[in-house]
């Protein structure tokens, strides 16, 4: 069975993929995409997977990213609602 560390390593290493692939076909495109090697490097690292042979970082005490969020206010449409009118 594929554990979720090895499911998200396996996705940020088709996107290192693909960057490079991108970043093949020039200069410019390769110093736009440089954000995204970068980005993948610091999710390895939250995740706990080695980048480019060197120990991941313990995990801080710090909350999860999910628990600071809050969910968004859901609004209802009220119980009066009767749908949308067309011109038809």
């Amino acid at each position: 069975m594929v554990g979720p560390s090895s499911a998200a390593e396996d996705v940020l290493d088709t996107i290192d993929t693909l960057t490079d692939a991108l970043g093949s076909a020039g200069p410019e495109l390769a110093r736009a995409l440089a954000a995204v090697a970068a980005a993948t490097d610091v999710a390895r690292r939250l995740l706990g997977i080695d980048v480019d042979g060197q120990e991941p970082e313990q995990p801080s005490a710090a909350p999860p990213l999910s628990a600071l969020r809050r969910p968004p206010r859901r609004r209802g449409l009220g119980p009066g609602f009767q749908g949308i009118r067309t011109g038809a």
